[in-house]
């Protein structure tokens, strides 16, 4: 609409304001869900699906994230692991919510993701070296709009709704998400 030669300063004020269209439709879209799991109505649509795949969808989605972070992302995901039985969007949520927190929260090193499996289920890890969770706060982490940091720190962002919602499509699959964390050491969130 605007041709060509978009001014850099009208550029930038469009590109924030997208930015913020995004972010708004996507707490638009986990407060439904939040709704829709807590009245029992939401559906998964399963399907049998190579796991790396979608592992890789979500890391294609977070890296621009960590490169201007300057941190790596690792995947040891085999192509070898057999197909799951899932909801590939739902499932893809799960990674990309735990990768987006893992790399927003993360200052220096980087995240590794990695899947194996373990008698008939399969696990995927998501492990960071961020500042850890102190003890006091995981059993209140996985709570609809809980945030570890105050809500005046700005600075990780967030709803605090990502890890309710992921633990919640996690047990949707019969399954289980957990962490192992450490203050000042990391954290490893597992599903």
């Amino acid at each position: 609409a605007y041709g060509d030669n978009i001014p850099p300063a009208l550029l930038a004020d469009l590109e924030v304001i997208l930015r913020n269209s995004h972010h708004l439709s996507n707490l638009i879209d986990d407060v439904l869900d939040l709704s829709q799991m807590e009245a029992g109505r939401m559906a998964l649509t399963k399907e049998r699906v190579a796991l790396h795949t979608i592992v890789q969808d979500a890391v294609v989605a977070v890296r621009p994230l960590f490169e201007s972070k300057g941190l790596h992302l690792e995947t040891n995901v085999s192509k070898d692991l057999p197909p799951v039985s899932c909801d590939r969007t739902r499932i893809r949520e799960v990674v990309l919510n735990l990768l987006s927190n893992a790399g927003r929260f993360t200052q220096h090193g980087g995240v590794s993701v990695q899947a194996w499996r373990e008698g008939s289920a399969v696990v995927v890890s998501v492990a960071d070296t961020g500042p850890g969770i102190a003890p006091e706060q995981v059993g209140k982490l996985f709570k609809p709009f809980h945030k570890l940091r105050s809500s005046t720190d700005r600075r990780y962002g967030g709803t605090g709704l990502g890890l309710s919602i992921s633990k919640s499509f996690v047990e949707m699959h019969d399954g289980k998400m957990w962490l192992e964390s450490e203050a000042g050491a990391g954290s490893t969130f597992f599903f």
